[in-house]
Protein backbone atom coordinates (compact mmCIF):
# COMPACT_ATOMS: atom_id res chain seq x y z
CA UNK A 1 0.00 0.00 0.00
CA UNK A 2 1.42 3.46 -1.24
CA UNK A 3 1.43 5.72 1.91
CA UNK A 4 0.89 9.37 0.97
CA UNK A 5 2.50 11.97 3.20
CA UNK A 6 2.26 15.85 3.78
CA UNK A 7 4.53 18.55 2.05
CA UNK A 8 5.28 20.34 5.22
CA UNK A 9 4.63 17.93 8.42
CA UNK A 10 5.10 14.46 6.83
CA UNK A 11 2.09 13.59 8.16
CA UNK A 12 0.01 10.72 6.68
CA UNK A 13 -3.36 12.32 7.81
CA UNK A 14 -4.58 14.19 4.26
CA UNK A 15 -7.37 14.27 2.60
CA UNK A 16 -7.83 14.75 -0.62
CA UNK A 17 -9.94 18.50 -1.45
CA UNK A 18 -11.26 18.40 -5.32
CA UNK A 19 -8.78 19.36 -8.56
CA UNK A 20 -6.81 22.71 -9.69
CA UNK A 21 -7.53 24.35 -12.43
CA UNK A 22 -4.86 22.60 -14.19
CA UNK A 23 -6.51 18.90 -12.94
CA UNK A 24 -3.92 18.00 -10.40
CA UNK A 25 -5.41 16.42 -7.34
CA UNK A 26 -5.39 19.07 -4.39
CA UNK A 27 -4.95 17.82 -1.27
CA UNK A 28 -5.97 19.09 2.84
CA UNK A 29 -3.53 18.17 5.61
CA UNK A 30 -5.41 17.68 8.66
CA UNK A 31 -2.49 17.98 11.05
CA UNK A 32 -0.63 20.96 9.47
CA UNK A 33 -3.60 22.83 7.80
CA UNK A 34 -1.83 22.84 4.73
CA UNK A 35 -3.96 22.99 1.12
CA UNK A 36 -2.29 22.44 -1.94
CA UNK A 37 -1.05 19.97 -4.06
CA UNK A 38 1.89 17.51 -3.09
CA UNK A 39 3.10 17.13 -6.63
CA UNK A 40 4.89 20.01 -7.06
CA UNK A 41 6.41 20.15 -11.28
CA UNK A 42 9.71 21.96 -9.69
CA UNK A 43 12.46 18.92 -10.30
CA UNK A 44 10.80 18.92 -14.57
CA UNK A 45 11.33 22.70 -14.71
CA UNK A 46 15.00 22.83 -13.48
CA UNK A 47 16.00 19.26 -15.65
CA UNK A 48 14.47 21.67 -18.70
CA UNK A 49 16.34 24.35 -16.67
CA UNK A 50 19.63 22.89 -17.06
CA UNK A 51 18.55 21.16 -20.99
CA UNK A 52 18.37 25.42 -21.88
CA UNK A 53 21.79 25.95 -20.09
CA UNK A 54 23.10 22.63 -22.22
CA UNK A 55 21.76 23.74 -25.34
CA UNK A 56 22.98 26.87 -25.58
CA UNK A 57 26.44 25.65 -24.87
CA UNK A 58 25.75 23.65 -27.65
CA UNK A 59 25.15 26.79 -30.16
CA UNK A 60 21.70 25.87 -30.55
CA UNK A 61 19.63 29.23 -31.32
CA UNK A 62 17.24 31.12 -28.62
CA UNK A 63 14.11 30.00 -30.82
CA UNK A 64 15.24 26.42 -31.17
CA UNK A 65 15.37 25.75 -27.70
CA UNK A 66 12.57 27.33 -27.36
CA UNK A 67 10.90 25.00 -29.64
CA UNK A 68 12.56 21.90 -28.11
CA UNK A 69 12.04 22.82 -24.37
CA UNK A 70 8.60 24.52 -24.72
CA UNK A 71 9.66 27.69 -23.10
CA UNK A 72 8.81 30.89 -23.86
CA UNK A 73 11.47 32.37 -26.05
CA UNK A 74 11.86 35.79 -23.05
CA UNK A 75 12.43 32.96 -20.67
CA UNK A 76 15.02 31.21 -22.81
CA UNK A 77 16.65 34.62 -22.76
CA UNK A 78 16.28 35.17 -19.02
CA UNK A 79 17.50 31.73 -18.05
CA UNK A 80 20.86 31.93 -20.64
CA UNK A 81 21.73 35.73 -18.86
CA UNK A 82 21.58 33.94 -15.81
CA UNK A 83 23.85 30.94 -16.76
CA UNK A 84 26.09 33.61 -18.41
CA UNK A 85 26.38 35.73 -14.67
CA UNK A 86 26.72 32.49 -13.00
CA UNK A 87 29.82 31.41 -15.47
CA UNK A 88 31.21 35.10 -14.62
CA UNK A 89 31.24 34.35 -11.01
CA UNK A 90 33.29 30.86 -11.54
CA UNK A 91 35.72 32.63 -13.59
CA UNK A 92 36.50 35.65 -11.04
CA UNK A 93 36.13 33.72 -8.00
CA UNK A 94 37.19 29.64 -7.92
CA UNK A 95 35.13 28.85 -4.93
CA UNK A 96 32.25 30.18 -5.86
CA UNK A 97 31.07 26.65 -6.95
CA UNK A 98 31.01 25.18 -3.68
CA UNK A 99 29.14 28.22 -2.23
CA UNK A 100 26.40 28.47 -4.51
CA UNK A 101 23.42 26.42 -3.69
CA UNK A 102 21.95 24.77 -6.50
Amino acid sequence: MITVTCRYCDSPTIITNGRTKSGQQQDHGTACLFSGTLDTKEEARKEKEHLVEKLHHERVSQRGIARMTGFNRKTVVTLVKKSRSHQAARQKDPSFARKADY
